[in-house]
């Protein structure tokens, strides 16, 4: 008989939940009625950008189709031209000061500061450049996936 000391069952259950949890959250689509709390959303890191964290809202960013996330961006960072393949994109500021330029190149004379409440439409292919200042930012975005980030290639 095999027997599996308690903390690492407890851990595993633990690691089942979770997933479990995360993949509820993001197979709700728009034809469930659910309501989320910002304590009851499950931020996870994202492994293409160091330091950010999103949560899925609704939809799958990954697959075609409506989606919404939260994604929480920390205090100083600079986020390099690029443009996203979505149809379209729309974000917008819930918390924290963004830092947003249009165009192929940083150009930090180019920055508006966007406070809460402000929105961003990002429409394909247009390349545009962002930073934060001394205070980490939340956004809601919503666009039309798959979502696809991609850095703007200098010739």
């Amino acid at each position: 008989m095999l027997l599996i000391p308690p903390r690492r069952v407890v851990l595993a259950v633990l690691a089942l939940c979770v997933s479990l949890a995360t993949a509820a959250v993001a197979r709700v689509g728009l034809g469930a009625l659910y309501t989320a709390t910002p304590a009851e959303m499950i931020y996870v890191p994202d492994p293409a950008h160091a330091g950010y964290e999103t949560a899925i809202v609704v939809g799958d960013p990954s697959a075609a189709g409506v989606y919404a996330v939260h994604t929480r961006l920390p205090a100083n960072i600079r986020i390099e031209p690029h443009f996203h393949s979505e149809q379209w994109r729309i974000a917008t500021v819930l918390s924290g000061t963004l830092y947003y330029g249009v165009g192929a190149t940083f150009d930090e004379r180019k920055l508006k500061a966007l406070p809460p409440g402000s929105v961003v439409v990002e429409p394909r292919d247009a390349p545009h450049f962002a930073m934060t200042r001394g205070e980490p930012v939340l956004l809601h975005i919503a666009g039309e996936g798959p979502a696809g980030t991609h850095a703007v290639t200098k010739p």
